[in-house]
C-alpha cells in the first residue's frame, strides 16, 4: 500500500476530515490533499508531524516510512519472547516478573501473545488445564474454548469487560490491527456473545475480581496492567505485564503457607 493510501486510511480510521487533519498538523488542507494521492512525496519531518496527529504506533510509522521511500525508524516486526526485546527493558521485565513473586506475572505484547510468565503463573495455569509458554494467545485461552470458562466462576462478567477493554486497544492500533480481527472473532462465538448480551457495557471499575475454582479451593484475585515502550523502541511499544494480586486471606494463604 501506498504512503497516501495509508494516510488516507489512518485518517478516516482517526474520523478526521483533511482539514481537520491539515489545520492540527499546521498545514494546508490542499498540501495533505496532495500527499493523500500521490502528487506530493513526504519529507521524513511531515512523516513523524501527520503520525503524532494521528497517534499512529511506531510500528505501522515503520511502514509508513517504506512506503515512502525511507528507511524505517522503527522496526515493524513483535518481539516473541522476552529475549526478542532490548537487553536493558528484557532485564526490567524480569526484574519485575521475579519480585512478584509469589503472585503470579505475565508479560504480553500488544496483541496479548506471552512473551514470559513467572513461576507462580505459570503453576496457577497449569492447575487451570491451561499451558503457559511464548506464543500462546491470552485472548483465545480466556475467552475461546477452554477450561478457563468452568474454572472461572465469574467468566461472563469478566469475559464482556475484556471484550470492551480490548476494542478500546484495537481501536488504538489502528484501521488494520491483528487484534481487532481477533477480538471481533471470538467476540463472535456463542458465550462469548451472551456474555457481551449479558453485559452490554463495561463496568470500568477501578478493580474487576477474578474468581477461580479449583478443586477445593476457591481463589480470587485483582490484576493490574503494566504498559512498556516507546516510539523509540518499536519492539517495545504495547508490551505489557499483567501482575496478579490476592483479594481475599485464603487467597493469600494460598501463597503465602506458613
Amino acid at each position: 500500500m501506498q504512503f497516501g493510501e495509508q494516510l488516507k486510511e489512518w485518517r478516516g480510521h482517526r474520523r478526521l476530515s483533511q482539514l481537520g487533519l491539515a489545520t492540527e498538523a499546521g498545514i494546508s488542507a490542499r498540501h495533505l490533499s496532495f500527499l493523500e494521492t500521490g502528487r506530493s512525496r513526504p519529507t521524513e519531518g511531515m512523516i513523524l508531524r501527520l503520525s503524532a496527529v494521528l497517534d499512529i504506533p511506531a510500528r505501522d510509522q515503520g511502514m509508513m516510512f517504506s512506503a515512502a521511500g525511507f528507511r524505517p525508524r522503527f522496526g515493524t516486526v513483535p518481539a516473541q519472547a522476552l529475549d526478542s526485546l532490548p537487553p536493558v527493558i528484557a532485564e526490567a521485565i524480569g526484574l519485575i516478573l521475579g519480585r512478584h513473586d509469589p503472585y503470579p506475572g505475565v508479560v504480553f505484547d500488544h496483541e496479548y501473545n506471552v512473551l514470559a510468565a513467572n513461576r507462580p503463573f505459570a503453576a496457577l495455569a497449569g492447575l487451570a488445564g491451561i499451558e503457559v509458554r511464548p506464543g500462546i494467545n491470552f485472548l483465545d485461552a480466556y475467552l475461546g474454548p477452554s477450561p478457563l470458562r468452568d474454572i472461572i466462576a465469574n467468566w461472563p462478567e469478566t469475559a464482556a469487560d475484556l471484550v470492551h477493554r480490548i476494542r478500546g486497544e484495537a481501536w488504538l492500533q489502528g484501521p488494520r490491527s491483528a487484534l481487532s480481527r481477533r477480538i471481533e472473532r471470538l467476540a463472535a462465538m456463542p458465550e462469548v456473545a451472551a456474555a457481551l448480551e449479558a453485559h452490554p457495557d463495561s463496568a470500568r471499575l477501578p478493580v474487576l475480581p477474578i474468581t477461580m475454582r479449583l478443586a477445593d479451593k476457591q481463589l480470587s484475585f485483582i490484576t493490574t496492567l503494566t504498559t512498556f515502550g516507546s516510539v523509540q523502541d518499536a519492539l517495545a511499544q504495547g508490551v505489557l505485564i499483567e501482575s496478579f494480586f490476592p483479594a481475599d486471606e485464603a487467597t493469600k494463604a494460598h501463597f503465602e503457607p506458613g
